[in-house]
């Protein structure tokens, strides 16, 4: 894996650093297909090692200052609200969010704050301020929920809050009143613990088996203006989504690798390795 990761480290340097990466995008833009993308993160901490949910706070940090310097950062507001116009995105447009309350979310919003990167956050509202522990966390370190307070606090740095339903329950496992509730109740009490509209709506879990989409209305009549799944995938403005692709972040430990796959150029290579009956992995 060490050589496999130190090979496509120096084929990402020689694209870039050579001006075939700036050329690739030159053409992406000309042709009206510069990538848009959401990225997720649920934990940052090294209380554990990294995985699949966790980045360290060292490679936060140095993700914030590749963002702030090479990307053009909006709020999810900012990012829907471009998704759904008529105007022509700028380069490198990016959103941030993060899922499931986590206590470490509070300090990555205050670097967030400092490098002025907005973000969303998205909190299951039944594990804000408790001791509840999610399934796949049996057996770890004990990692704290949020608080409400903390939850304020994040609002107070410039950020959103979404909802992530009350329970982080698997909407695709429940009745259609059940799935009301979720929607109805988690916007309710995030509501009236911020003093703000909530306005976006994450599914738990996120794949595209946890989504029944003759379901999705009941996320609208509950009053969220978006929503958001936890599968990969670009964000093309010239389509209109039902639900918006978000792509998780831990997969991608090198800043370099990441920075090519954002901005669409590592996108040929996914293709070809599909063509050919190889999955892509980032």
């Amino acid at each position: 894996m060490a050589a496999k990761a130190f090979v496509k480290n120096c084929y990402c340097a020689v694209w870039k650093y050579s001006g075939a990466m700036a050329l690739q995008e030159r053409l992406a833009r000309w042709v009206g297909r510069s990538p848009l993308s959401i990225l997720l993160f649920h934990r940052v901490t090294d209380a554990i090692p990294p995985d699949g949910l966790t980045v360290t706070t060292r490679w936060f940090r140095s993700f914030c200052r590749l963002l702030r310097a090479k990307f053009h950062v909006v709020s999810l507001g900012e990012f829907v609200r471009i998704v759904r116009g008529t105007e022509k995105p700028l380069p490198r447009t990016v959103a941030i969010t993060f899922d499931d309350c986590y206590r470490d979310n509070l300090d990555a919003a205050h670097v967030l704050a400092e490098y002025r990167l907005p973000a969303c956050f998205f909190v299951p509202s039944q594990y804000v301020g408790t001791d509840h522990v999610f399934e796949w966390d049996q057996g770890l370190p004990r990692m704290p929920n949020l608080t409400w307070d903390e939850v304020r606090a994040i609002v107070r740095l410039g950020h959103e809050i979404g909802s992530h339903t009350v329970s982080h329950a698997d909407l695709a496992t429940l009745s259609v009143e059940q799935t009301r509730y979720e929607l109805v109740e988690s916007k309710k009490t995030i509501e009236e613990q911020i003093q703000r509209p909530v306005r976006w709506f994450a599914y738990p879990y996120g794949g595209r088996e946890n989504i029944h989409l003759e379901r999705l209305p009941l996320v609208f009549e509950a009053g969220y203006e978006a929503c958001f799944s936890g599968y990969g995938g670009f964000v093309d403005p010239r389509l209109r989504y039902p639900i918006i692709p978000r792509q998780p972040m831990p997969q991608f430990r090198s800043l370099l690798n990441l920075e090519m796959h954002l901005t669409g150029c590592l996108d040929w290579v996914y293709s070809l390795k599909r063509r050919v009956g190889i999955i892509a992995v980032p």
